[in-house]
């Protein structure tokens, strides 16, 4: 018997969820053919089998999660197998083979006293160990998959009663069936605890006019173009922060991280050296990294290592907000939605204007730069947010 367990599916990520299976208890498979999809914290990676054998137990299905480290797939040589059972029985000497069985009949003789493993269900908290409750209303939760840490206590000295269990119950069947998260959405989940439990942030709101280009512009790429230059005038804004160490590591090149919101959940892809791409590059590379991400073909590599990120919720709905900084990054530039206002403008005291000036429409992009407080200074992001907002205001 092979127990295979799942390896670390890059840097150390904790689990993977199971999305298909290429294969079933009782298949010879060889070395290098594809075994199973496993979907870590934003990519889809295929495992191979790691040898040629008889495939003995799957553990898990579909939209379960396995933890790293833990069993996989059970394998059995296909060889041993079919010897294992099929020994010679001797009369008088002379040996009397059985007959031959195959390998899934193997397989099912070797299977037929194990039962299938089942994932515990674990509390979302992690607290229920120091409830007081007695073993039967602990059974009656349990039958119920209810976290006791959840439940209000109401009997004498904070113990949890039947009827508590009971009333838990009844509010979860009224409110409908939990739907745990599961991949992009259920790492999207533990990163924003992550980020909510570290970070210290604020965020600065102005507008920025874009009056002179918007017109025949593109959003996105002007504000790369001008996150770039930002950057460089103020670089402690694209870094990364050592909580451990209370330290920066100040980073040259930007690479931005660019939020693409889709179905599955939220994918931050990462433009590497995006202060060299010409505005047509950038384009272009923007398309790319959509069409990846919406096919989730995305790289693993891709998802990772951005020193700021850029998001234009704009584009859906909403002028201002406040973004959230993902560690090891200390900054992120939300772009609103565009809106129109009405200003004075070329104020020449002439007796043909009766010295009232011109009223003009100036178009407006609101814009929210969240910092986190314990790297970057309320100056600091200010000198920054402003030569971005004089970038976008040049006609060209």
């Amino acid at each position: 018997m092979h127990i295979f367990k799942l390896p670390d599916l890059g840097e150390g990520l904790p689990e993977a969820e199971i999305v298909e299976w290429f294969i079933k208890p009782g298949d010879v498979v060889t070395a290098d053919q594809l075994m199973v999809s496993m979907e870590t914290a934003k990519a889809i990676v295929e495992i191979p089998c790691p040898e040629n054998a008889i495939v003995v137990k799957l553990y898990g299905e579909s939209g379960d999660i396995i933890h790293t480290g833990d069993p996989l797939v059970e394998f059995v040589d296909e060889g041993a197998a079919i010897s294992s059972k099929n020994g010679a029985a001797t009369t008088n000497g002379a040996a009397t083979p059985e007959p031959v069985k195959t390998s899934t009949s193997v397989v099912g003789e070797l299977h037929t006293s194990e039962t299938k493993l089942k994932e515990t269900p674990q509390s979302v908290s992690g607290n229920s160990i120091g409830v007081k409750a007695t073993p039967a209303v602990r059974a009656l939760a349990h039958r119920y998959n209810i976290d006791l840490s959840i439940v209000t206590p109401s009997g004498p000295h904070s113990t949890i009663t039947t009827a508590d269990v009971e009333r838990v119950v009844k509010i979860f069947a009224d409110v409908g069936e939990l739907v745990p998260f599961k991949g992009v959405r259920r790492s999207m989940a533990k990163a924003m605890a992550q980020a909510h439990a570290e970070v210290v942030p604020v965020t600065l709101h102005d507008d920025a006019d874009i009056t002179a280009w918007f017109a025949l512009g593109d959003i996105t790429v002007r504000l790369i173009r001008a996150m770039a230059l930002a950057c460089e005038a103020e670089p402690t804004l694209n870094a990364w922060y050592d909580s451990h160490a209370i330290g920066r590591r100040i980073i040259k090149p930007m690479h931005l991280g660019l939020a693409v919101d889709t179905q599955d959940g939220l994918f931050v892809p990462v433009i590497r050296d995006a202060q060299r791409y010409s505005a047509r590059a950038m384009r272009d590379k923007i398309n790319t990294i959509k069409e990846l991400v919406s096919q989730r073909k995305i790289a693993a590599d891709d998802l990772r290592g951005n020193t700021i990120t850029l998001s234009n919720f704009g584009s859906i709905v909403g002028k201002y907000t406040n973004p959230i900084v993902m560690p090891p990054t200390v900054a992120i530039l939300g772009a609103g939605r565009l809106f129109q206002q009405l200003a004075y403008t070329n104020l020449n005291k002439t007796a043909s204007d009766d010295g009232k000036g011109t009223i003009v429409e100036h178009t407006l992009l609101p814009l929210s730069l969240t910092f986190d407080h314990r790297s970057i200074t309320g100056g600091e992001a200010a000198r920054f947010l402003a030569v971005l907002m004089a970038d976008l205001a040049l006609d060209s």
